[in-house]
């Protein structure tokens, strides 16, 4: 008489076998999610600075851009009127980002005038926005760059590319 079932040894093979696929793809999976992350904060961060920018074109006022450390932001007008409140839309740092996602900038508020460039009348403002995710290994790590241009044009690029013509170049 034969009895159904799974021998140890059929166990014990299934559970070796098992152990050595978790090993390789769970580093390989963090790896896909941390720069997953990192695309995710970079292009909010984009469609942030161009929601202030048509913002700023739609009601004819400067709009500014207001940019946390934890990948938050804020667009809002300078000067509060009827039509143009001071906080008009908000991302908080929950959204698609982790802990280990790092955001640094050479400034953290970007000022646009009504015809949607960046504000002459703001001296200093930001031009450069660096994403990276610290739980990828730096060899693995896809960090992205957020470019603002003067004329208001946003930009999304990779500094790791540095092939003349590449699209995906700062």
């Amino acid at each position: 008489m034969r009895k159904n079932g799974f021998t140890l040894v059929e166990l014990v093979v299934t559970m070796v076998v098992l152990v050595a696929v978790s090993t390789i793809a769970i580093p390989a999976f963090q790896t896909a999610i941390g720069n997953a992350q990192i695309r995710t904060v970079a292009e909010s961060i984009r469609d942030g600075l161009q929601q202030a920018r048509v913002e700023s074109i739609k009601r004819n006022a400067r709009v500014r851009f207001t940019l946390q450390t934890n990948s938050a932001w804020q667009v809002g007008c300078v000067t509060e009127a009827t039509g143009c409140p001071a906080l008009i839309t908000q991302k908080s740092a929950t959204e698609g980002a982790s802990s280990n996602t790092a955001v640094s900038a050479d400034n953290y508020t970007a000022v646009f005038s009504s015809f949607g460039t960046r504000d002459p009348a703001t001296p200093v403002g930001l031009s450069v926005v660096n994403i990276t995710n610290t739980q990828v290994k730096a060899e693995e790590r896809k960090a992205l760059r957020v470019l603002l241009a003067a004329g208001g044009n946003v930009k999304v690029c990779d500094p790791s590319v540095t092939t003349a013509g590449d699209p995906r170049a700062c």
